[in-house]
């Protein structure tokens, strides 16, 4: 698989050349190339010069580029859709005694996209380096950070070396040029789809008419107009087909539960409060918000002040043990499976639900334990519920879709679905006799 590999050195000799190229722009591998042609150029850094010929001679393999600043590097990615993969950063930039822009750019460029980054150094640095990015704030990049003493002669091997060990372990590495390019496809094709309609048109179809002569739509409006195409242009670009990878031994459980934190929760913060938000309040309790959005849109005239939520009990305080060992006995729970949000027991479970930043709480919820909070009037201009109308509330993170509307549907059906009279005990194992029966 084809991979991106972008240099941040300022010793790519592009500038011998000012007449022809511009060493404030990215370098392309055909600028590259013309410079490892021309006998004439000086290189001082033989390592860097030695991977670029190296990785130009696999074309199939390798896409190449540079910049010979981190500050032409990240104005460059401000104004284009620019990704790599791979960045081979030089740390050995004269910013003078005592600066941290070296570790400042390094921590940028870690934070802005999924990006493997080799930090290359003299000798005389490498201790210096390796203290600084063994803290905190770099703790959780270390997975694809690494520092490179350069001087060493296998320093290229131990390049190539980590990145096939990525290419075999990592998800994001391995799959992730697929998945930006068929993103972009994607989205061009929606952009493609919607290209004959006016500016007019379209805020005029997804939006809503105000004052009776201006069309408003919002970012929320745009979002929930192309997502949908969005997605099922994106399920006909396959990834990739079928992934198989041997079983040898047990899979690590705070992975896993990081991989459906994900699936199942919407980070983002809107000062809207939605269906679905999970909530906290001053005294450290959890609750879903219940009401529907189409309420919460006109809160004080439809719900006249009163939210309504549904009470979480995370699974780790003995507080709540306790509770549910009083109201469930264990006998109870035989027939049950949690294998979803939407299981069929009066209690559900949320689990992997984000907690200040990197802490993943289990919760129960009861279904029917429904209450309400009566919240105090925002400004006059306001028709919906913003968190800023929620004094004693504050907002953790939001159940996504396709997880969300199961969710809600059966927290409403278990506090409001019909009831119907239980056969006898006879009949109802003389039934499951017979429908065993009929099974294969």
């Amino acid at each position: 698989m084809k991979h991106s590999v972008c240099f941040i050195d300022d010793k790519i000799p592009v500038a011998h050349y000012s007449e022809y190229f511009d060493d404030t722009d990215i370098v392309s591998s055909s600028v590259i190339k013309y410079l490892l042609k021309q006998e004439a150029t000086i290189w001082e850094d033989v390592v860097v010069k030695n991977m670029c010929e190296k990785l130009l001679n696999e074309p199939g393999n390798w896409s190449v580029s540079a910049f010979t600043s981190p500050d032409f590097y990240n104005n460059y990615i401000k104004d284009t859709i620019y990704a790599p993969e791979i960045v081979i950063y030089d740390w050995d930039y004269n910013y003078g005694a005592g600066s941290d822009e070296s570790e400042k750019h390094l921590q940028e460029i870690l934070k802005s996209s999924y990006t493997m980054i080799f930090v290359f150094s003299g000798s005389d640095h490498i201790d210096e380096i390796n203290e600084i990015v063994s803290k905190e704030e770099f703790k959780k990049f270390g997975d694809r950070l690494s520092v490179v003493d350069k001087n060493e002669n296998n320093s290229i091997e131990s390049v190539f070396s980590q990145i096939e060990q990525k290419e075999r372990n990592n998800f994001s590495f391995a799959y992730g040029f697929e998945v930006v390019r068929n993103s972009n496809k994607a989205i061009n094709q929606v952009l493609s789809d919607i290209s004959l309609l006016s500016i007019e048109d379209f805020v005029a179809s997804i939006g809503e008419l105000k004052n009776g002569n201006s069309y408003v739509s919002s970012n929320e409006d745009f979002i929930d107009a192309i997502v949908p195409r969005y997605k099922s242009i994106l399920r006909n670009y396959k990834v990739y087909n079928i992934i198989e990878k041997e079983k040898t031994g047990t899979p690590n459980i705070d992975n896993i539960r990081k991989v459906w934190s994900y699936r199942l929760y919407d980070r983002n913060f809107y000062n809207s409060v939605q269906m679905g938000d999970i909530v906290r309040d001053s005294e450290n309790n959890y609750f879903l918000v219940l009401s529907s959005d189409c309420h919460l849109l006109r809160f004080w005239e439809k719900n006249i002040g009163f939210l309504s939520l549904i009470p979480l009990m995370a699974m780790d305080s003995d507080e709540t043990k306790n509770r549910i060992k009083l109201k469930w006995k264990k006998s109870s729970l035989n027939n049950v499976k949690f294998s979803s949000l939407t299981n069929n027991a009066p209690i559900s479970v949320l689990p992997c639900v984000p907690i200040d930043g990197e802490h993943f709480a289990d919760f129960i919820i009861i279904t029917k334990s429904i209450v309400t909070a009566e919240i105090r009037k925002g400004n006059d201009a306001d028709k919906m519920l913003k968190y800023e109308n929620l004094a004693d509330y504050k907002k953790v993170t939001s159940i996504s879709d396709p997880f969300k509307s199961p969710l809600i549907q059966h927290i409403f059906d278990n506090i409001s679905g019909y009831g119907c009279p239980d056969f006898p005990d006879d009949l109802q194992n003389d039934l499951k006799k017979k429908v065993e029966g009929m099974l294969s």
